[in-house]
C-alpha cells in the first residue's frame, strides 16, 4: 500500500543514508538507530516517514517492505538496494554505494540546471525589458511627440504597431497557445505519445545529444550500482530503465531485459536496442567475459558524466553569444524606437522657438 507522504530533498536523503550506514556498520540496531535518526533530522517529511517506519517496525514489518509503501521518498532503487543488502547481510556497505549513486545523479542534474540558468534568465530579463519599455515608456514619448504635433519616426511607428497588434490579438494568442499546450499535454500523457516524445527529446538539434549523454549516464549508474548490491540483472535492467527518465528508452531496455531472461547476453540484447555507442557495448562485452561488469558500467558511466560535462560548456558557448547579440540586436531597436523622437521633440521645440 502505497503512502502519499512527499518527496525528499536530495541532500537530506543523501545525508540520511550516510548516516544510516554508518551507524549500522558501528553495529547498532536497526530500531535505535531510525529512532535517533527521525529524532535528529531537520527535514519534516523525513521526520514523519522515518516515525511512521518505526512503529510498524515494532509490530515487527520488514524494513525493507516499510519503505517500499513510501515511493515517493524512496524510489525503487532505494528498496531494491535496501532489500538485496539485507539479504547478503551487507547493508552497511551497500547504502554507502546508494548515497554517492543519489549524490552523483543529484550533481548531474545541478549541472545541467546551472549551466541552462544563466541563458534562461537572459531571456527573462529582456522579456521584461520589453515589456517596460514598450507598455510604459514608449506611449509616453507618442503622448509628447503628437502634443508638438510631429510626426512619429518610422521606427517608432513599427514598435507601435507591433505593440498594438498583441494588445488587441493578444489574448486569441495566449489562448491558442494554451490550447495547444493542453494537445501537447493530453498526448505526452498518453504511453505512445510519451515514447514518441521522448524520442523526439534525443533527436532534437544540439540539446539531443545531451539529452542522450544524461540519459545514459543515469541509466548506467544505476545499473552499476544495483550490480554492486547483488541485485538480480533482470531485476535491475527492469528498475535502471524506470530510472532512466527517458520512455522511449525505458522500453527498449525492458526489451532487452526479456532478451537476458530468454539467456542472451546483455551485450547481444543492448546491441539489439539500436541507440547504445560501440564502447558502451565492448565494455559490457569485456565486463561479462571477465566478471568485471559492475565495475565497467560505472566506469562508462563516469565516462558519460564527463561526455554531459563538455557537452554542457559546448552549447553553452554557443547559447550565449547567441544570445548576446539577439539581446543586443534588441536592445539596439528598441532604443532607436525610443530615442528618435526625443531628438524630434527637441527639433519641433527649437523650430517652434
Amino acid at each position: 500500500m502505497a503512502l502519499g507522504i512527499g518527496r525528499v530533498n536530495s541532500g537530506n536523503l543523501v545525508l540520511f543514508t550516510e548516516q544510516l550506514a554508518a551507524m549500522i556498520s558501528a553495529q547498532l540496531p536497526l530500531f535505535q538507530v531510525l529512532v535517533n535518526l527521525a529524532t535528529e533530522t531537520l527535514d519534516k517529511t523525513l521526520k514523519k516517514v522515518l516515525n511512521e517506519a518505526v512503529s510498524r517496525l515494532e509490530y515487527g514489518q520488514d524494513f525493507a517492505e516499510v519503505l517500499e509503501d513510501y515511493p515517493e521518498t524512496f524510489d525503487a532503487i532505494y528498496v531494491s538496494m535496501v532489500k538485496a543488502g539485507m539479504n547478503s547481510g551487507k547493508l552497511d556497505s551497500t547504502l554507502e554505494h546508494l548515497a554517492k549513486y543519489i549524490k552523483q545523479v543529484h550533481e548531474t542534474k545541478g549541472k545541467v540546471l546551472a549551466s541552462l540558468s544563466y541563458p534562461l534568465f537572459l531571456i527573462g530579463a529582456l522579456v521584461v525589458l520589453i515589456f517596460v519599455m514598450t507598455k510604459f515608456i514608449l506611449p509616453n514619448f507618442k503622448k509628447m511627440y503628437e502634443d508638438f504635433g510631429g510626426k512619429l519616426p518610422h521606427a517608432t511607428q513599427v514598435l507601435l504597431k507591433i505593440i498594438a497588434f498583441f494588445e488587441k490579438w493578444g489574448i486569441l494568442i495566449f489562448f491558442v497557445v494554451l490550447s495547444c499546450y493542453g494537445v501537447w499535454f493530453l498526448y505526452v500523457n498518453t504511453v505512445q505519445g510519451r515514447i514518441n516524445w521522448d524520442r523526439f527529446k534525443l533527436d532534437m538539434p544540439i540539446i539531443g545529444s545531451l539529452s542522450f549523454r544524461v540519459v545514459l549516464s543515469q541509466l548506467l549508474h544505476t545499473m552499476a550500482v544495483l550490480m554492486k548490491s547483488e541485485v538480480p540483472i533482470v531485476t535491475t535492467l527492469t528498475i535502471a530503465a524506470a530510472a532512466s527518465g527517458n520512455k522511449y528508452v525505458e522500453e527498449l531496455i525492458l526489451q532487452a531485459s526479456e532478451e537476458v531472461n530468454r539467456g542472451r547476453s546483455l551485450a547481444e540484447a543492448f546491441s539489439n536496442c539500436n541507440i547504445f555507442p560501440g564502447i558502451v557495448i565492448q565494455m559490457i562485452s569485456s565486463g561479462e567475459e571477465g566478471g568485471t561488469l559492475e565495475r565497467l558500467l560505472a566506469s562508462a558511466a563516469n565516462y558519460y558524466d564527463k561526455q554531459v560535462e563538455i557537452r554542457l560548456r559546448t552549447i553553452v558557448s554557443l547559447i550565449n553569444p547567441a544570445l548576446t547579440v539577439i539581446i543586443g540586436l534588441a536592445i539596439a531597436g528598441i532604443m532607436v524606437a525610443l530615442f528618435s523622437p526625443v531628438f524630434g521633440i527637441a527639433n519641433l521645440t527649437n523650430r517652434g522657438g
